[in-house]
């Protein structure tokens, strides 16, 4: 049985924050995560970045992606969004 098999899907709330000119992600769900760019485009770009590679330190793969209001994501394990994506396919 896969590790990921019991795994959810997991919201990661993000604090996004200013100084000296940097702006700096991090996640009082996510434990180690810390992002910074010059730029809030760019930050954004590298936030997704960031929780894909803590997770695969632990030995998980996952996609993560943005919920809508812009400031928390979901990470969803590769087998359950495979999962869901066949079980889309076969309706």
């Amino acid at each position: 049985m896969s590790a990921s098999v019991n795994l959810k899907a997991k919201i990661v709330r993000i604090r996004i924050e200013e100084d000296d000119g940097l702006f700096l992600a991090t996640s009082p769900d996510l434990k180690g995560l810390l992002a910074a760019e010059k730029t809030l485009d760019a930050l954004q770009r590298e936030i997704p970045k960031s929780i894909v590679a803590l997770y695969a330190a632990c030995g998980v793969k996952v996609v993560a992606t943005m919920i809508e209001d812009g400031n928390d994501w979901v990470a969803v394990p590769v087998d359950v969004a495979r999962q869901a994506l066949e079980v889309q396919s076969a309706t």
